[in-house]
């Protein structure tokens, strides 16, 4: 096995791993959302801190070092094909979405969510903020998909 093959496997693992992760992290949440429990609404979110910490960020990292190390050994210029190019903005903006959108509203509900009662008021806002949340993780999604689309149907 060259290192070539090793750098494609694990971007590969990354890959999964990443857009795994996405998914999971809205079904989930949406799905604890949906009982109209707080325990259930925090704890949910407590695990989408998690594992944006242990396979989220990693797996961003992962596919960047192997992209560019794959990229450099095959002599690709990254920016020079337009394919490529676009998927690195698409993946750049998908992080700046998260970073800037998805990860304060989750901090706010999680906050909202450990001091709500069982018949809060808050409980409407925390559904706005859900769907705000929601609309804009199908964007994060649809550009994390448009990345690896792009990536690989170049």
């Amino acid at each position: 096995m060259n290192v070539h093959n090793v750098l494609k496997l694990l971007h590969l693992v990354a890959v999964v791993v990443f857009l795994g992760d996405i998914v999971v992290t809205a079904v989930w949440r949406l799905m604890a959302d949906r009982t109209r429990e707080p325990r259930v609404m925090a704890y949910a979110l407590r695990l989408v801190q998690v594992t944006d910490k242990y396979l989220l960020v990693p797996s961003v990292f992962a596919l960047a070092l192997t992209g560019m190390a794959r990229a450099h050994l095959q002599g690709i210029s990254l920016w020079a094909h337009p394919a490529l190019a676009a998927g690195q903005v698409s993946f750049m903006l998908c992080g700046v979405v998260w970073q800037l959108t998805l990860r304060p509203i989750q901090a706010r509900q999680l906050a909202m969510a450990e001091s709500m009662g069982e018949a809060d008021a808050s409980f409407d806002e925390y559904l706005l903020l859900t769907r705000k949340w929601f609309w804009w993780g199908i964007l994060a999604m649809a550009l994390a998909f448009g990345s690896m689309a792009l990536m690989t149907l170049r």
